[in-house]
């Protein structure tokens, strides 16, 4: 059972022509330079107003430094901010400077990880990077202005963590937002060592939430939410080699907290149609940029961090969005543009049987899971 946001913790909205919006950010790897495209069209646009953020991983750190830089400028400001942050990751000077300590564990990861999903062990990060080293730490810092994110000023931001010991999402919004929150969001326990906060682990939220969508749908800030996605939906074949089998994988884990969020958010507009009609679902309006073209999200391309393949990435996603807003940008405030029971749901449905109804019916609903309540709501 969710607990309703009290009117006084929503952030009022400023009087503005353009039309409030959501962002919800999934993670990806280097794929976020997709996620930084999208965003410098969406931050150019001036029909446009970004209202509050949720992000997962590199989503997390792409909605920080938007809801930062929003809190001390300006949209431009923003743009200008993300291109930083990912050229600062593809600096050929930062990259020689981490080949010690990258090189190292990306090989002993890329050796490991099939003996490890087959249960036969992997190389442990306490083992091959002992001293805790996350070379996120310095450019986080750097890029990411924490205070700005805390002052009323800035969008609402929500980050997914994963508690290692109990295996369930956190979420993290603007006053308790932290760059050791920013760097649980984006840990890969084949990587990196779990990032500690007030005492308990946390792994890379993209497991429990990639990204979480229920803060902002209870937030309220905005009834347009656009899902920039990097998961592929599908695969246009069954892989059969090696690479592949792990890469479809990760593809389907990364992508089933989202599935069934959206899953939830149908069967919560099906249920409420049938009583009293009354239900934030039913006014909300969903919309998606993304998945990127097969062919940009090959196996090992998640790790790749040329300042070539970036800027490549950065361009796919800002025509990409671009595109969205060339076609849909009359449809945000007025429709919804996502058909969620096509993408996220199953053409065949089981048979129920019930023991009130003798007949047997197809189950075209999912039982909605327990909202996520981020410690503090905005």
């Amino acid at each position: 059972m969710t607990t309703p946001i009290a009117q006084d913790q929503i952030r009022p909205r400023s009087p503005s022509a353009r039309k409030p919006v959501g962002l919800a950010l999934q993670g990806g790897g280097s794929w976020g330079a997709y996620t930084w495209g999208v965003l410098d069209a969406l931050l150019a646009s001036r029909s446009l107003t970004i209202t509050q953020l949720s992000g997962t991983s590199a989503g997390a750190l792409n909605a920080a430094i938007v809801a930062s830089a929003l809190a001390n400028g300006s949209p431009a400001q923003a743009r200008k901010a993300l291109r930083a942050f990912w050229l600062a990751v593809a600096r050929p000077a930062v990259a020689d400077l981490g080949r010690p300590l990258w090189g190292p564990v990306e090989r002993a990861w890329r050796d490991s990880v099939s003996a490890w999903l087959l249960s036969s062990g992997m190389l442990s990060p306490y083992a091959v990077n002992p001293l805790g080293i996350n070379p996120l730490r310095e450019i986080i810092a750097a890029h990411i202005d924490i205070d700005a994110i805390k002052s009323k000023l800035a969008p609402a931001l929500y980050v997914t963590l994963t508690n290692v010991k109990t295996g369930l999402p956190r979420v993290i919004s603007n006053e308790a937002m932290s760059i050791d929150a920013l760097l649980a969001s984006a840990c890969l326990p084949m990587l990196f060592q779990a990032i500690e906060i007030d005492g308990e682990p946390y792994w890379d939220g993209g497991y429990c939430g990639n990204p979480t969508l229920w803060p902002m749908i209870h937030g309220g800030a905005a009834r347009d939410l656009i899902v920039v996605q990097l998961v592929p939906d599908e695969a246009s074949e069954t892989p059969t080699d090696g690479p592949s089998i792990r890469q479809r994988i990760g593809e389907i884990v990364f992508n089933s907290s989202l599935v069934a969020e959206m899953q939830a958010i149908a069967a919560m507009r099906q249920l409420a149609m049938r009583s009293d009609g009354t239900s934030n679902v039913l006014d909300l309006r969903l919309h998606r940029i993304g998945p990127p073209q097969r062919h940009l999200v090959e196996p090992g391309s998640a790790l790749e961090r040329s300042r070539s393949w970036l800027l490549r990435l950065f361009n796919e996603g800002r025509a990409a969005s671009r595109q969205f807003l060339g076609r849909h940008s009359a449809d945000i405030g007025v429709r919804e543009t996502l058909d969620v029971s096509r993408v996220y749901a199953d053409v065949h449905k089981p048979k129920v049987r019930g023991a009130a109804n003798a007949n047997s019916t197809a189950l075209d609903t999912t039982m909605a899971p327990v909202a996520l309540q981020p410690e503090t709501q905005r």
